[in-house]
């Protein structure tokens, strides 16, 4: 065996022996002495009562940072309500970042700023929590984190921060009987904390309205003013108490002076009546009294509140007020309060309600028993409708969180699916010139189109009106439809060369086009633009709030359609048998004079019909809540003839009391919005008055900001149930209690959550160090103290497998190159004695004809003397052809042994014979 065979085993086996090794887990042990340190920093709102705390921060992370070694890391961690990663573990030479992360600042959670400097721990060091702040924790559960701190073998450093004395007045909660009768007397009890004792002026509100001022004596400390009330009428009722000292100077954090609490009045059902004409709903609110509600009534602007207001209402009736008077948010609050709220909604008709209102793809028309998209309306006549929208520069302001081209844009795009077979439509955006987004035509296969709607951005300078009419009416001109309607929508402020647009917008109405117009807020351009509207015979709309724009274009799609409104007189017919119309006699009622045509939906239950079947009154159960539509109106338009009618009273009445939400006298709820937790509480008696653990109840909390969270009360006890829910905003919050196994309602409460809930925890020293004994760590006097306490050097462990493998790889590719190709001639054994013997044969086996190899010689594998010939054959040139008569051969050199000259001379001389 040649010497390459024996290194090339050699070389394999050790290559085996090293991938072998790999899969034992070999690791190299090392000596470690670094230290990882997480600084959490508290940004609550309660560390604005310790002064200098940003300076003092900053100090305490320049003090630690100066006292890191080599290898040595540095992060820090910021925490509220919250908490997040301020900056990563970093080196002594990266800098500090100066970036404020973004964190709810009204809450402090301890345990949340705990776990996350747990996750931000390395593993290759040991690490410690440096926790700055002021202890006033009130959510989490610090000591439960400090816990998982010590399983995770990470000690905690505090340094707590106590706020400065100074004086304070603070309301801390606010006491009242969940449920009342009417007109009973109670107390709210208002619990107090003053650093000193002091006159103040307390201002107590009822559902938002001041109901009662005075004059009290605050004494030092804690204590509790007890405020005699009388309970108003039915509903559930919101109280609100402020505290105000007559000495500013007593209090310096006046957010913290107001505290609130629901109640719940027994009696007779209550609702809210808003109507869109003053005074019209007179007749119906009398005849809703009669039946034994207490009625509220309002116009547009009489919507309540926030969501808690209006849950404190049974029943809500719109009577032909327009979807624009209502913003996008009080409509989707209607929706919460009818399906999770369980509370009754009544939509009576009008030529500003339902369909031609603009509810039409609206939250409301989710929650109404009929639909107002009249797109498969069959009696319709056809319609070609072109929008042209203001795209100039001034769409490009921000309202609301969108700009006033995107919502135009929606707007538009609303319209287009407000449209069916048979209709045409075309939307165009205007500046200086037309670009047509979609041409006039069909409205099929809308998808692509939409996108390319909403898709379109703001361009530059005033709309020229001309322009924009121009093109709308040449477009119409040529449209083969019943009927034509341009909309045009423009800047109040922004629209261009409108002189002799007026003689334009009367050629088109004669020529059988009609334009209507909106104009976004109210500007120099509006009243030529509302002379437009007269000339063209349509509406005008004047939008103060581009986030309505939207339900108008619904609106006046809907309009322009002529199939909205049906005006003609009609007698109503009954449908379905019910408990509403029960012994209602239909016969006498005089005729109606009109409604609004809607589709019923399919779950919907039609109790009267109109002409050709079409509903007038329809209702259904919409979640929790009921909800119904009247189509025709209550007041002296269309139904002039019934208010002289006896049974219209008690119409009305069975109505509303169908609709309205009521509770169940056996379940009483309870909230409490205590720090960063809602606590729901539910109590259930049976016939006999026994705590009833039986039924399955959950609580649908309506959060602020309109939301909705469902809670499945658990059992806490007899004929008890309770759930907890984080809450993190300010505000009121309503709960609604169902019965599992019937769906009903059967109890409603709420909570409020004031502006400083994080004053109103005190500052805990002592939790800080609990913390820090728990955990094995320290409290801390300075950020040079940080890195002082260190562990014990460790060893690491570093894994050799991956590098055995590597290694092991190697060795195989070399053994099998060894192999393959052998080694150089010079490291062989022998080379130099028998070089010259080597080089004679060599030429002599090249001298044998053109394809003979080189014998080997006994001290060299073949493949080194093959690979040495062709080595040789590169170097020359190429042989020359051979001829006919043989040239006598050359004298032969005697090879002299190491002359390397002779064996070339040889190697040339057989290739020439060749």
């Amino acid at each position: 065996m040649s010497r390459a065979e024996r290194l090339s085993h050699a070389l394999l086996l050790l290559a085996g022996a090293a991938s072998l090794a790999a899969f034992a887990g070999p690791r190299w042990g090392h000596r470690i002495d670094r230290l990882a340190v997480i600084v959490a920093v508290d940004r609550s709102r309660s560390m604005e009562r310790i002064p200098d705390a940003e300076a003092r921060v900053a100090r305490f992370e320049r003090e630690a940072a100066a006292r890191m070694r080599d290898g040595d890391r540095l992060g820090r961690v910021v925490y509220g309500a919250g908490a997040a990663t301020g900056q990563a573990l970093h080196e002594r030479a990266i800098p500090p970042s100066t970036t404020e992360v973004p964190i709810d600042r009204d809450g402090t959670d301890l345990a949340a700023a705990i776990d996350r400097s747990l996750s931000e721990r390395p593993d290759d060091a040991p690490a410690r929590i440096a926790l700055l702040g002021d202890g006033a924790s009130n959510r989490g559960d610090a000591l439960a984190a400090a816990a998982r701190a010590v399983a995770a073998g990470v000690p905690i450093d505090v340094l707590p921060m106590t706020a400065t004395a100074r004086r304070e007045l603070r309301v801390s909660s606010v006491r009242a009987p969940s449920r009342l009768d009417e007109r009973e007397a109670f107390e709210l009890r208002v619990v107090t904390f003053a650093t000193e004792r002091c006159e103040a002026e307390v201002r107590v509100s009822l559902d938002g309205a001041v109901a009662h001022r005075g004059r009290v004596t605050v004494e030092a400390g804690e204590g509790m003013l007890s405020l005699p009330q009388t309970a108003p009428g039915p509903g559930m009722h919101r109280y609100e108490v402020e505290v105000i000292p007559r000495d500013p100077t007593l209090d310096r954090v006046p957010e913290d002076n107001l505290g609130g609490s629901f109640v719940r009045v027994r009696g007779p059902a209550s609702v809210l009546v808003l109507e869109g004409d003053p005074g019209a709903s007179a007749p119906l609110s009398e005849a809703l009294r009669q039946g034994g509600f207490r009625v509220v009534e309002g116009g547009t602007y009489g919507f309540p509140a926030d969501l808690a207001a209006l849950s404190s209402y049974d029943l809500l009736v719109l009577s032909d007020v327009p979807a624009r008077a209502l913003s996008t948010e009080q409509l989707e609050w209607i929706r919460t309060y009818v399906r999770d709220l369980g509370g009754g909604l009544w939509l009576m008709g009008g030529d500003r309600s339902l369909g031609p209102g603009g509810y039409a793809r609206t939250a409301v028309e989710e929650v109404s028993p009929v639909s107002f998209d009249l797109r498969q309306e069959r009696r319709r006549a056809s319609l070609a409708e072109v929008i042209s929208i203001d795209y100039s520069g001034s769409m490009t302001a921000v309202v609301g969180g969108y700009t006033k081209i995107r919502l135009a844009n929606e707007a538009a795009a609303r319209s287009a699916l407000l449209l069916g077979q048979g209709d045409q439509l075309g939307v165009a955006h205007v500046d200086t010139s037309t670009a047509w987004t979609m041409p006039l035509g069909p409205v099929d296969n809308l998808e692509p189109v939409l996108r390319r709607i909403r898709a379109v951005g703001a361009g530059g300078g005033g709309i020229i009106v001309p322009t924009a009419l121009a093109d709308a009416y040449g477009a119409l001109r040529a449209a083969r439809t019943d009927l034509r309607h341009l909309l045009l929508f423009a800047d109040g402020d922004d629209a261009e060369e409108m002189t002799g647009c007026a003689l334009t917008v009367a050629t088109a109405f004669r020529d059988g086009i009609t334009t209507s117009v909106v104009s976004l807020g109210r500007g120099s351009d509006t009243p030529e633009l509302e002379r437009l509207s007269r000339e063209g015979h349509g509406r005008f709309y004047l939008v103060e709030d581009a986030l309505r724009l939207p339900t108008v274009f619904a609106q006046e799609t809907i309009l322009a359609t002529r199939a909205a409104i049906r005006e003609e007189p009609f007698r109503a017919l009954p449908s379905l048998p019910d408990a509403v119309t029960e012994g209602l006699d239909l016969a006498s009622a005089p005729p109606l004079g009109g409604y609004v045509v809607t589709l019923p939906k399919p779950r919907a239950a039609v109790l009267l019909r109109a002409v050709d079947g079409d509903p007038l009154l329809a209702s259904w159960s919409a979640g929790a809540g009921h909800a119904a539509v009247f189509t025709s109106d209550g007041k002296d338009r269309w139904g002039a003839g019934w208010l002289r009618w006896p049974g219209r009273a008690r119409l009305w009445s069975s109505l509303a009391r169908s609709l309205a939400g009521q509770d169940d006298g056996r379940v009483r709820a309870e909230a409490d919005a205590t720090g960063a937790v809602l606590q729901v509480r539910a109590t259930a008696v049976d016939a006999d008055g026994r705590g009833d653990g039986l039924r399955r109840l959950t609580a649908r909390v309506a959060l602020p900001d309109g939301s909705t969270r469902e809670l499945p009360l658990d059992p806490a006890g007899a004929g008890t149930y309770a759930a907890d829910l984080p809450i993190t905003a300010r505000g009121a919050y309503a709960v609604a209690v169902r019965d599992e196994a019937s769906g009903a309602l059967v109890a409603s409460t709420g909570a409020l959550r004031t502006a400083a809930e994080e004053f109103r925890a005190t500052d805990d020293p002592g939790l800080l160090a609990r913390i820090a004994s728990m955990t094995g760590g320290r409290v801390l006097r300075s950020g040079e103290e940080v890195f002082s306490a260190r562990a014990a050097p460790r060893y690491g462990w570093t894994p050799l497998a991956p590098w055995l493998l590597r290694l092991g790889l190697l060795l195989g590719v070399a053994s099998v190159l060894l192999r393959r190709l052998g080694l150089p001639r010079r490291w062989e054994p022998g080379a130099r004695a028998s070089s010259s013997g080597r080089a004679g044969k060599q030429a002599r086996g090249v001298t044998q004809g053109k394809r003979t190899r080189v014998a080997p010689t006994r001290s060299g594998p073949r493949a080194t003397s093959a690979v040495e010939v062709l080595r040789a054959r590169r170097k020359e040139p190429a042989a020359a052809p051979r001829r006919r008569e043989q040239e006598p051969p050359a004298p032969r050199r005697t090879a002299v042994p190491g002359d390397g000259a002779s064996t070339l001379s040889a190697l040339k001389a057989a290739r020439r014979r060749r």
